[in-house]
């Protein structure tokens, strides 16, 4: 059965890492917002719709996902991030993350260091052209999963670090 999004509102299908694991679904977000702003600065839960639970054969319906449970959220389309700024340069940098080291490229504001970008900025990050690898793995190890773009709950974030 096909399901259209309410009045206002648009789909994008996602994939979530909680602390439960890899999660996907589709969320509803706001038609006047980016997603990253609406992941920043919504309400407390984030609606989900045909989720997937890791180990769990059926998909539920709808989930109401609290918001800091969330550690990286990677849109199935990379539309659904706005594009770079003319005003900032790539940074390749490492996150440090409970189960492994998310490195991927961040956008900085032109002379601009890294730690002062991260101390101006909202509650989360945005990364494109992503490697999610448990600690001490590569790209071709077991586990090892690649991202085209991915936002970054700060506060479920160790560390950031520029990578290279």
């Amino acid at each position: 059965m096909a399901t259209t999004a309410l009045p206002g509102l648009r789909k994008v299908a996602a994939e979530l890492l909680t602390p439960l694991g890899w999660m996907s679904g589709t969320l509803h977000v706001p038609s006047h917002l980016p997603l990253e702003e609406h992941l920043a600065f919504g309400r407390q839960d984030l609606k989900l719709t045909a989720v997937t639970v890791p180990d769990e054969p059926d998909r539920l319906r709808f989930l109401a996902l609290r918001r800091e449970m969330v550690l990286v959220l990677a849109p199935a389309v990379a539309d659904d991030v706005p594009a770079a700024s003319p005003f900032s340069a790539p940074r390749q940098v490492a996150c440090l993350l409970p189960s492994g080291i998310l490195r991927g490229t961040l956008e900085v504001f032109m002379n601009l260091r890294l730690s002062d970008q991260l101390h101006q900025q909202g509650p989360t990050v945005t990364l494109r052209r992503c490697l999610l690898t448990p600690y001490g793995a590569t790209a071709n190890s077991a586990g090892a999963r690649s991202l085209h773009t991915a936002v970054l709950n700060l506060s479920r974030v160790i560390g950031i670090a520029e990578d290279g």
